[in-house]
């Protein structure tokens, strides 16, 4: 019978808490500047960036510029975490370049500072993957690496975007290139607008 009555009061107490819980995680979240949000609709937060700068190539110990065009596409699921995919290229190391990749993106901006709709300036580093092509070798070849996209609010529709990346790939021997691109990025549906969880 004992035992009954502790079961009994467990349960309630832990009814109470399970009730209690959401109201006070509102109240914390309401007044502050973490926590965690709702994603928005499919068609929300999508954005489209065109950008261009110079690639820097390098193929066992020789350096060579080349003219950097940057075409991509994505969607930010939350204010910290976003995906996209996109086209790096034009010319390398002997001629023709293309990089088709995907990226994963991390707002570090808002992950640090939490999010703020109006911030001027936010940095994204990501980690990107893909399938490059280089001439005259003429094949594709798997590509990795690193960037840091810097997004600069015009509005809430427009951002300046600095991109930034470096790639390693296998090409008869050591090989990468480095980019930088300036460019814009358009902002799609609803955006920079998130609710809380």
């Amino acid at each position: 019978m004992k035992t009954v009555k502790l079961f009994i009061a467990a349960l309630a107490i832990s009814a109470v808490a399970m009730a209690a819980a959401p109201q006070v995680s509102a109240q914390e979240n309401e007044d502050g500047k973490y926590g965690p949000y709702l994603t928005n609709g499919l068609w929300d937060n999508w954005f489209v960036n065109l950008g261009a700068g110079a690639n820097l190539g390098y193929d066992n110990s020789d350096w060579k510029a080349g003219f950097a065009l940057n075409l991509n596409a994505g969607k930010w699921f939350d204010p910290c975490f976003g995906a996209r995919v996109g086209y790096n290229g034009i010319t390398g190391m002997d001629g023709m370049f293309g990089y088709f990749h995907l990226d994963g993106l991390w707002n570090i901006s808002n992950t640090i500072g939490g999010y703020k709709e109006d911030r001027f300036w936010s940095f994204v580093p990501y980690i990107h993957a893909g399938l490059l092509y280089d001439n005259p070798i003429a094949c594709l070849e798997w590509g990795a690496g690193a960037g840091l996209l810097n997004l600069v609010r015009l509005s809430d529709l427009l951002d300046l975007t600095l991109d930034v990346r470096g790639n390693i790939y296998k090409r008869e021997g050591k090989a990468g290139y480095i980019s930088a691109a300036v460019g814009l990025a358009v902002n799609l549906g609803e955006t920079k607008t998130w609710t809380r969880a």
